[in-house]
Order: C-alpha cells, then sequence, then structure tokens
C-alpha cells in the first residue's frame, strides 16, 4: 500500500511540474496572443480550433479514460502489449476515417464558402498528434514522469516558434502551427521511450483486439460526445450567430475558467488508475480516499473561484489587456464552474466509472448535451456572449447536482 501511495504522490507530482511548466508558458504566451492577434484574430483561431475538436473527439473515441483503466489493470507486459495494440489499431483506424471526412469538407468548404483551408489544414495536426500521442499508456501504468519530459520539450519548441514567427494579426496561421505541433512533437519524444522502454507495445493488432477496444469505448465515447456538445460546441453555436469579435470576448474569459479547471487535473488524471485498482481491491477504503479527494479538490476550486469573482476585472485586464473590457462579466458569470467541475469530476469519472455506473454517467451527460443545446441556442439569439456563459455554468450546476442524487440513491456515499 506504502508503495501504491508513493507511486500516486510521484505521478501528482510529475503532472503537477506539467501544469505548472503549462501555467508558466501560458502566462507568456496566451496573453501576447490574443493582443497580437487582436479580438477578430483570435476568435477566428478560437472557432476554428472548435471544429477541429469535433475530429479530436472522434479519433479519441473514449480511449483517453478507457486505456488507462485497461492498462492499470494488467501488470503482464505481454498482455498491456495486446491492450496496447488493440487501442492504438483502433485509433489509428478512427484516424484514417477522420481524414477522409476532414478531407472532403474541406473541398467542399473551400468550393463553396469562404473557409480558410490553409488554417484547419494546419490545425489537423493536433488531430494526428492527439492519435501518436499514448498518453493513456503511461497513465495506465502510472509512469507519468515520462509524460513530464515529452510535454515539456515539445511546448518548449513550441512557445519558441510563437515568439520567433507571430508578430501580427496576419501570423494567426503561424499561431495556429505552433499550438497544433505541440500533440505531435510530444508524441514523436514519447515512442522513443516506448522504444526503449516499454518493447513489448509494440505487437501488430489483430482484428480481434481492435474490435475489443471499439467495442468496449463506445460506451465512453457516447458520454465524451455529450460532454463536448455542452462544452467546446458553444464557441461554435456563439461563432456561426454571431461574429468573431464576439466570439474573441468570450473564448478569453472561457480560455482563462479552462486554465483554472486544469490547475488541479493533476490530481484528478493521476487519482484515475489509482481509484480504479482500490475499487478492485476494496470499495470501501476506495471511498475513504474519494471523501479526502473531494475535500481537498472541491474545497481549492471554491476558493479559486471566489479569487475569480472578485478580482475578475483586474484578471482580464492582466491577462487579456486592452479591448476586452466586454469579457469581465463573461468571467464573473463563469466565474463558480471551476468548483462545480471538480465536484462533477469526482462525482462522475472518479466514482460512478470505477464503480461500475457507466450507464447512468452517460444518461446524465447525454441529457445535459440536449439541455445545454436547447438553451444555449435561443441564449445566443437574445444575449450573445453573456447568454453563452449563463448556459455554461447552468448546464455545469446541473451535471454536478443530477450525479451527486444519482449516487446518494445508489447509497455511493461522498459526503
Amino acid at each position: 500500500m506504502k508503495k501504491a501511495n508513493l507511486k500516486l504522490a510521484e505521478n501528482i507530482c510529475s503532472l503537477g511540474i506539467i501544469k505548472g511548466l503549462q501555467y508558466v508558458l501560458a502566462f507568456i504566451t496566451f496573453p501576447y496572443l490574443v493582443r497580437v492577434l487582436e479580438v477578430d484574430g483570435y476568435g477566428m483561431l478560437v472557432f476554428a480550433q472548435g471544429i477541429i475538436q469535433y475530429f479530436v473527439l472522434f479519433t479519441d473515441y473514449g480511449f483517453n479514460l478507457l486505456a488507462p483503466r485497461e492498462i492499470a489493470r494488467h501488470d503482464s507486459p505481454r498482455r498491456r502489449g495486446k491492450v496496447f495494440a488493440g487501442i492504438f489499431g483502433g485509433k489509428v483506424l478512427l484516424l484514417l476515417l477522420s481524414t477522409i471526412v476532414f478531407v472532403v469538407w474541406l473541398l467542399v468548404g473551400s468550393a463553396y464558402t469562404n473557409l480558410d483551408a490553409c488554417l484547419y489544414s494546419v490545425l489537423y495536426i493536433t488531430v494526428v498528434g492527439n492519435v501518436l500521442f499514448p498518453v493513456w499508456f503511461f497513465q495506465g501504468i502510472q509512469q507519468m514522469r515520462y509524460i513530464t519530459l515529452v510535454n515539456v520539450l515539445a511546448r518548449f519548441f513550441s512557445v519558441i516558434g510563437i515568439f520567433v514567427s507571430v508578430n501580427d494579426s496576419d501570423d494567426y496561421i503561424i499561431a495556429a502551427l505552433c499550438q497544433s505541433a505541440v500533440p505531435l512533437l510530444a508524441a514523436l519524444f514519447s515512442w522513443l521511450i516506448l522504444l526503449r522502454k516499454y518493447p513489448e507495445v509494440f505487437v501488430v493488432p489483430t482484428y480481434n483486439d481492435v474490435k475489443g477496444g471499439l467495442a468496449d469505448g463506445w460506451p465512453i465515447f457516447t458520454s465524451t460526445v455529450a460532454i463536448n456538445l455542452y462544452t467546446a460546441s458553444n464557441v461554435v453555436f456563439l461563432g456561426m450567430l454571431t461574429n468573431n469579435t464576439v466570439v474573441g470576448y468570450f473564448s478569453g474569459a472561457k480560455k482563462i475558467i479552462d486554465n483554472v479547471v486544469q490547475l488541479l487535473s493533476p490530481v484528478t488524471q493521476a487519482i484515475y488508475p489509482h481509484v480504479s485498482k482500490k475499487v478492485a481491491e476494496s470499495k470501501t477504503d476506495a471511498l475513504v480516499f474519494l471523501r479526502k479527494v473531494l475535500l481537498l479538490l472541491g474545497g481549492s476550486n471554491f476558493v479559486l473561484s471566489i479569487v475569480i469573482f472578485i478580482f475578475a476585472e483586474r484578471v482580464i485586464n492582466i491577462l487579456l489587456g486592452n479591448g476586452y473590457d466586454q469579457s469581465v462579466l463573461l468571467l464573473r458569470i463563469m466565474a463558480f464552474c471551476p468548483f462545480m467541475i471538480s465536484l462533477s469530476n469526482i462525482f462522475g469519472i472518479q466514482t460512478m466509472l470505477t464503480f461500475g455506473m457507466q450507464r447512468a454517467f452517460n444518461m446524465i451527460l447525454i441529457a445535459a448535451a440536449i439541455f445545454n443545446t436547447c438553451l444555449v441556442l435561443p441564449m445566443i439569439y437574445f444575449f450573445a456572449a453573456e447568454g453563452v456563459s449563463v448556459t455554461v455554468m447552468l448546464t455545469e450546476t446541473m451535471v454536478t447536482l443530477v450525479m451527486w442524487i444519482v449516487l446518494r440513491k445508489n447509497k455511493v456515499e461522498l459526503s
């Protein structure tokens, strides 16, 4: 048990280093990009990234949650190799299908609209990089120090590229390239580590391996689609119904919220395989552990949310600069999203999925997606960016409350 706790602490520290460096780099690059690209250019870039996120979602196929759990349950190198081959083979197959759809969409869009084919093609590198980057494998074997190394190297090159090459609003494609190249660079570095340290993963996947991985990932895929519909899709809806300037105001505030949410993600990413093992050994011990995590994450994010609400104007001025005054109200509206998301992560991913309540988890997220979609369109029509911000806050609150109710009904007490 002590060895497991040390491994968990090591992984949290490794992921903490990643996130810490990401924050340092974000505080350098994010304010720089929003100023250099200006509101219109930044809004256009974020809108395009929102479209590309659909392809990322399709190729992820829920493997980001399934794979660490399956890898963590198999200590045998041979079995781990087969699991890796099946999942990676499935991701490559999905990448091929995704690329065909993307090329057709790009050709049609370029022919009949003013679609910026170059921008979208550059951003599609993100999809390729995410497929090739086996972060889920290192998370499953609880060796996150390797991911720390490759992420740091990739992001370091990205920052250099941004400051050297992005000098005005016309350089938005270069900015997109520097950002989308991060997962691809990290993937290349990680495969060098796999080659040296984990040769057992180099197994040719069989048809049954790939089929089994896709079948196991389907339920989680449906839930991740639902999550995307009430998260990433909002900026796409906003861009379709308004303009790049409005998207820029909303995206600036939302980016700050997302960064705060990611602040404690090292803990949630590291404990997921740890909780999976604990549940297999003792559900009682797993619940004791989760209650401690709930107190830590919930309390920390509640304090952060209060700070954001009170100092929203100062935060916007420091991070986004002049021209983003309209983002202050949006940030205040979404200020308590980090608190709600931290609770829903523990209730949903850490508890419902590990305790075998996957169907209920999926249904909650699907209901949230329907609720969000029905609400966000009229809210955008009448209130533009403020309407999206309110919708985001209401949806996250709904998800958290429903998950808590379901856990209580199933006698899984976390509070």
